[in-house]
C-alpha cells in the first residue's frame, strides 16, 4: 500500500535527496563473500521502478544501484515507469527476456491488490520474488483542525459523527488499510473519498478538507507539524516518527505494512534467481543500508530469497482475503 505507493506522491525533499544519495556511492564498497559464480548478466542490468523519480522507491533503488553493479561486473540502471498504479512498469517486466537483465522494483498496489480487483496485463503469482528492500508501517494521519488528539479520541470522534477518510483511489493499499481500520475499530459509518493521487490527499488533508487518512511512514515522515499523527500500524515504534505511538499502545490490535522488493520475469532460471537473490540480500543487510532506509522510515528485514518469495506469497492471500470478506470492488 502506498504513499507514493499510491499515485501521484510528493517526491522527498531536494536536501533530504542529496543527504541520503551521498550515502550511496558508500554502498559500493560494502564487500561480498561469494563464491565464484557461475552466472554473470549479459549485458547492463534494468532495475523497473513503477514510481516517478524521487520518492522513498526511488531512492531506495539507487541505493542497491552501485553495489550490485560492481557485483555483478555490469551497468545497473534504474529506469522510472510509471502509471496505471504500477501496472505499466510491472508488465514491461513480465514480458522481459527472463536473463536477468530486466527486473521489477515491485510494491503491494501493483502486485498484491489490483490483480485481485481487476485483469491486468500479467500474472502477478508468476513473478519470481528476488529480495526485500524494505516494509514501511502505515500510520494514521488526522487533518490539524480535528478535535481529537489520539487513537482513542478519533475511534470515539468516529463513532459519534461521521468522518470523511481520504485516499489516493478506490481499491489502492490506502483505502483498503482505512477499510481494515474501520473494521477493526468498530467505525460503522464514514465517508472514504478517492482524491486521485497521494500528493492531493495529503494536501486536502493539510487544508481540513478531510479528517483523516492513512499513509506509510516512508512517506509522511517530513509532515510532521503539518498534520496529527495519531498512531502507527506497527508492531514497535518506528524509528523515523518514534515519538508517535503504535496502534497496540493505543488498545488497537492492527498492524499493517508496506513493503519494497525486487522481482524478477516468470521462467528466470534458478542459478540467476540465486545470484541476483543472494547478492541484493547482502546490500540489504549492510549497516549502510540499513541505516539510510531508517531515514526514509523503512525497516530492511534481514530474508532470504526463500523468505522474501513466501512473504510475497502471503501478501497476495492476505490481500485476496481481505478483497473477497470486504466485497471490495472498483467502480
Amino acid at each position: 500500500m502506498n504513499t507514493e505507493f499510491g499515485r501521484g506522491a510528493a517526491p522527498i525533499g531536494r536536501r533530504r535527496l542529496l543527504t541520503i544519495a551521498g550515502a550511496v556511492a558508500g554502498l559500493s564498497a560494502i564487500p561480498h563473500v561469494h563464491a565464484q559464480s557461475a552466472w554473470r548478466p549479459s549485458g547492463p542490468v534494468k532495475l523497473v521502478v513503477t514510481f516517478p523519480p524521487g520518492g522513498a522507491t526511488d531512492i531506495l533503488t539507487r541505493m542497491i544501484a552501485p553495489g550490485l553493479s560492481e557485483h555483478l561486473r555490469q551497468p545497473v540502471v534504474v529506469e522510472n515507469r510509471p502509471g496505471a498504479t504500477g501496472s505499466i512498469g510491472s508488465a514491461h517486466v513480465y514480458n522481459a527476456q527472463p536473463d536477468g537483465t530486466t527486473l521489477l522494483i515491485g510494491a503491494p498496489d501493483a502486485l498484491s491488490i489490483y490483480p485481485n480487483l481487476s485483469k491486468t496485463p500479467y500474472d502477478a503469482s508468476k513473478f519470481v520474488p528476488l529480495a526485500m528492500l524494505g516494509t514501511t508501517a502505515f500510520i494514521l494521519l488526522a487533518r490539524p483542525g480535528l478535535p481529537a488528539n489520539n487513537l482513542q479520541e478519533v475511534i470515539a470522534l468516529a463513532r459519534k459523527q461521521r468522518l470523511t477518510i481520504a485516499n489516493a483511489g478506490i481499491g489502492g493499499s490506502g483505502h483498503l488499510v482505512s477499510l481494515a481500520f474501520c473494521q477493526a475499530a468498530g467505525i460503522t459509518d464514514a465517508t472514504h473519498v478517492s482524491v486521485g493521487g497521494m500528493a492531493p490527499a495529503m494536501q486536502g488533508l493539510m487544508g481540513d478538507h478531510y479528517d483523516l487518512m492513512f499513509s506509510v511512514v516512508a512517506g509522511s515522515a517530513q509532515l510532521r507539524g503539518k498534520l496529527k499523527f495519531v498512531g502507527v500500524a506497527a508492531a514497535e515504534r518506528v524509528g523515523a516518527v518514534s515519538e508517535v505511538l503504535t496502534f497496540a499502545e493505543q488498545g488497537l490490535r492492527m498492524q499493517n505494512e508496506n513493503w519494497i522488493g525486487v522481482l524478477a520475469p516468470p521462467s528466470t532460471p534458478a542459478n540467476v534467481v540465486a545470484e541476483l537473490g543472494k547478492s541484493i540480500g547482502d546490500i540489504v543487510a549492510s549497516s549502510t543500508y540499513k541505516a539510510k532506509a531508517a531515514e526514509l522510515g523503512f525497516v530492511a528485514p534481514a530474508m532470504t530469497q526463500v523468505e522474501f518469495r513466501q512473504y510475497y506469497e502471503q501478501d497476495v492471500r492476505k490481500w485476496a482475503e481481505f478483497i473477497r470478506s470486504s466485497n471490495v470492488k472498483l467502480n
